[in-house]
Formats: structure tokens, sequence, C-alpha cells
């Protein structure tokens, strides 16, 4: 009986994982359109370290409170009128024991932007690796990895995201 309770919690954390992988995308995209970040804030364990130098050249992984990264977050985005993620449903989980595991997973995001009076758009295909743990709330992302893959679309958005602003 109780391999039989170890089996089941697995899956159930295997779901709350994969669930927490998707959260991540679309409680951002929630957040920058609604200015609600309360959802993407609750993905995070109290601190958080990030690494977005693979997009962002110059720039160095930082560990803050989890309310500061929305702060990253909303500056990065600012020259967005709209983004979304499409996070695969091919989620990878490695466990490193029973509070702690890793979540890679692939996102196709767009991010959506006026030039001219003209609709752009700017996608980053990537892979995120996110570090997890269980904490009393559930499972929470105590660091993030982002990869780039692949770019497509108008260029510009990079430059937005990267914290250029146009004229």
């Amino acid at each position: 009986m109780e391999t039989r309770a170890k089996d089941l919690q697995s899956v159930l954390d295997w779901m709350a994982l994969q669930d927490l992988a998707a959260e991540y995308g679309q409680a951002i995209d929630a957040g920058h359109d609604t200015g609600d970040w309360s959802r993407w804030i609750n993905v995070f364990t109290p601190q958080v370290t990030a690494d977005y130098t693979r997009f962002r050249p110059g720039e160095q992984p930082f560990t803050v409170a989890r309310e500061q990264l929305v702060e990253f977050a909303k500056q990065s985005l600012r020259g967005f009128a709209r983004v979304q993620h499409a996070t695969a449903t091919s989620v990878r989980i490695q466990f490193k024991g029973p509070t702690q595991a890793e979540v890679m997973a692939y996102a196709e995001v767009a991010h959506y932007f006026l030039l001219g009076g003209v609709q752009q758009e700017w996608t980053i295909i990537a892979r995120y690796t996110h570090q997890v743990e269980k904490t009393a709330e559930g499972w929470r992302i105590r660091a993030v990895l982002l990869d780039p893959v692949h770019y497509r679309g108008n260029l510009v958005g990079l430059d937005l995201v990267q914290g250029r602003r146009l004229v």
C-alpha cells in the first residue's frame, strides 16, 4: 500500500509540474494584459534566480524577491501591446529528490507591437529550464534559465526586449 501511495504522489507531482511550466507563461501574459501580476508572483519561491543572459548580452543572472522580478518583466515587455506564451505540452521533468526537480519546457513566445501604425510581430522560440522546489504552497520555481533557440519576425522586437526604445 505504501508503494502505491508513493506512486500516486509521483504522478500528482508530475502533473503539478506540468501545470507550473504552463502557468509561468500564461501568468506573465495575464500580468502584462491586466496589470495584475499576482499569478506570476505565485509561480516563484520567495527568492528567485533569473538568468536571461543568453538573449540579453552583457547582463548577469540575478537573485531577487519574487515581487521584484515583476518589475524586470514590466520593463522588458513595456514596448509590446500583447505577449503570448505557448508552452509545449512535452515537458521534461527530472526529480532530484522528493522536494526538488528540474523542469525543461519549450515555448513559442509571440510579442506584438506597433511600428509606424502597423502591427508587428517578433517571436522567440526558447527552452526554459526551471529549478523547482516543493513548498508548503506547492511546487514553485526557484531559478529560471531562458535559452533562445530561434527568433523570427521583426527583429525590432529583440531590441525592445533588450531595453532599447523606438524614437
